[in-house]
C-alpha cells in the first residue's frame, strides 16, 4: 500500500526521524498543487486545544488531519481538508486544484 502520511518524531539535534505512529509528534503529507510535502504537529489521542497541533487519525493510507492545513506564499494560497487520503481544496485556494477533491501523493524518503 502507498504511504500517504509518515509518522516521524522531532529528536532535538537530529531533526524528524521515522518512528511508529504510537510515537508520532509530526506527520509527513505531500499534498497535491503548490504546499508539496509538509510535516506538520500531530496528536492522535486527546484533545488538540492549546497545542497548536493538527488531530490525525493514526492511518499511513487514508489519513484525516484536523484542522483545515492552509499554506500560503507570495503567488498562491492552498486551503484544504484532508479527509480519507485526500485533499479537498477549499473554495479560497487560489489555484487550479480549487473545488476539486484529490488523492494525496505518495510520502517518498527525503532525497
Amino acid at each position: 500500500m502507498k504511504c500517504l502520511a509518515k509518522p516521524v518524531r522531532l529528536v532535538r539535534g537530529q531533526g524528524y526521524q521515522p518512528c511508529l505512529v504510537v510515537e508520532a509528534t509530526h506527520v509527513t503529507l505531500n499534498i497535491p498543487g503548490p504546499s508539496g510535502r509538509l510535516t506538520l504537529p500531530v496528536i492522535i489521542k486527546g484533545t488538540r486545544e492549546g497545542t497548536g497541533c493538527w488531530s490525525w487519525n493514526g492511518s499511513t493510507t487514508a489519513p484525516t488531519l484536523r484542522p483545515s492545513v492552509l499554506t500560503t506564499a507570495h503567488d498562491y494560497r492552498c486551503h484544504s481538508l484532508i479527509n480519507d487520503g485526500a485533499a479537498q481544496f477549499l473554495d479560497d485556494c487560489s489555484h487550479e486544484l480549487r473545488g476539486q477533491t484529490v488523492p494525496l501523493n505518495t510520502v517518498e524518503d527525503a532525497q
